[in-house]
C-alpha cells in the first residue's frame, strides 16, 4: 500500500543543543517516506556546526536564513516542501517512532481535514520550580466549523497540515508567532482561518511528542503575557476582516476568564493571573486594531512593509 510522503518542518533559533535531540528522534521514525526541513534563524553558527554530522543524510534539507520569527521560518520550510502532508515539531521536543505514521493515519480520517494536532506531554521536571507548556486531550475530536474552535486548542509543538490548504490561505501570518511582532498565536490564527475556509481540524491523542521547554515561574509570566497579547491581536485582526462568526468564540473566551478557567492549551500551570491575562489580551487587541492588515488574505501587513 502506498503511503503519502511527509515533510517535517523545524524552525529553530539559537537552540543548537536541544535541536540535536529533536532531529535524532524524528530520524528514528518508522515511516517509510519522509524528509526533514530545518530552517535555522540562529544569530550565530553554533546550530549549523552542530548539524554538520546529520547533513549527509539525504532526508535532511537545511536552510540558514537571516529571517526572524517561527511563522516565517515555517513558511520557508513548507514553501520548499515537495509533499502534501506537513508535520511540524518544535526544536525542544522529542518524537516517538510512530509519530509520522499516526499523523498520516489522522489525515486519512477525512479528506477535508486541513490541520491535525496531537498531545504534547511534559518531560520530567520539578513542578515546584516552574512548568512546561503542554496540551493533552483524552478523546479525539473533529472540528468542522468555526463554531467548534473552542474545542480545539492544540499547539504547534505537535501539528500537521496540508500544504495545499497552507497555500490557499497564504500560509502563517508572519506578524504572529514566537519571535514576531505580536509574539505568539500563529497557530491560533492559522486554525481560525482554516476553519473559516471550510476545512476541518482534527485532534487526536494517538499523536504525541515530549516537550523539554521548561520555564520557571518568572519566565512563565512572560510567556503568558506573549500568549494573550498575540491572542488579542488575532481576534482584532479577524474582526477587522469582518469575520463576525468569531464573536461567539470571543464570548466563550470571556466567559472562561470570568470563571477563572485557564487556557488549557498553554499549560501555564497554577500561577496564571486572571487580571494579568486580561490586560495582556486587551493590549494585544488594541495594538492589533491600529495595525494595518491586508484584508484580501487576512494577514497583518509586515512591519518592514510599513516603512
Amino acid at each position: 500500500m502506498d503511503v503519502p510522503p511527509i515533510t517535517v518542518v523545524i524552525s529553530t533559533r539559537n537552540r543548537s543543543e536541544s535541536i540535536i535531540q529533536t532531529i535524532q528522534t524524528v530520524l528514528k521514525n518508522d515511516y517509510p517516506h519522509f524528509e526533514l526541513s530545518v530552517v535555522d534563524q540562529s544569530e550565530d553558527n553554533f546550530t549549523e556546526s552542530s548539524l554538520q554530522p546529520f547533513l549527509t543524510d539525504p532526508r535532511i534539507l537545511y536552510k540558514k536564513t537571516a529571517t526572524k520569527g517561527v511563522s516565517q521560518g515555517r513558511n520557508l520550510g513548507i514553501h520548499d516542501a515537495k509533499s502534501e502532508l506537513i508535520a511540524i515539531i518544535d526544536d525542544d521536543c522529542e518524537a516517538p517512532t510512530n509519530w509520522l505514521r499516526e499523523l498520516a493515519a489522522a489525515f486519512a480520517v477525512d479528506s477535508r481535514i486541513g490541520i491535525v494536532f496531537g498531545n504534547v506531554f511534559p518531560s520530567p521536571h520539578d513542578p515546584t520550580a516552574g512548568f512546561i507548556p503542554v496540551y493533552v486531550r483524552n478523546e479525539p475530536f473533529l472540528a468542522k466549523s468555526i463554531r467548534d474552535k473552542h474545542r480545539v486548542e492544540g499547539i504547534s509543538a505537535c501539528m500537521g497540515l496540508r500544504r495545499s490548504v497552507w497555500e490557499m490561505i497564504r500560509g502563517f501570518d508572519e506578524m504572529l508567532g514566537a519571535g514576531a511582532h505580536f509574539q505568539s498565536a500563529g497557530e491560533v490564527d492559522f486554525t481560525i482561518r482554516v476553519l473559516l475556509a471550510g476545512y476541518f481540524v482534527y485532534e487526536t491523542p494517538e499523536i504525541t511528542v515530549l516537550h523539554h521547554g521548561f520555564r520557571n515561574w518568572e519566565q512563565g509570566k512572560w510567556l503568558m503575557y506573549r500568549y494573550w497579547y498575540g491572542t488579542g491581536a488575532t481576534f482584532a485582526k479577524h474582526l477587522k476582516c469582518g469575520h463576525w462568526s468569531i464573536v461567539p468564540l470571543l464570548a466563550r473566551l470571556a466567559w472562561r476568564w470570568a470563571l477563572g478557567v485557564s487556557q488549557v492549551a498553554a499549560g501555564f500551570g497554577k500561577n496564571s493571573h486572571r487580571w494579568f491575562r486580561l490586560a495582556s489580551f486587551i493590549r494585544g487587541f488594541a495594538t492589533g486594531a491600529i495595525t494595518p492588515i491586508d484584508k484580501r488574505i487576512c494577514h497583518y501587513v509586515k512591519k518592514d512593509s510599513q516603512l
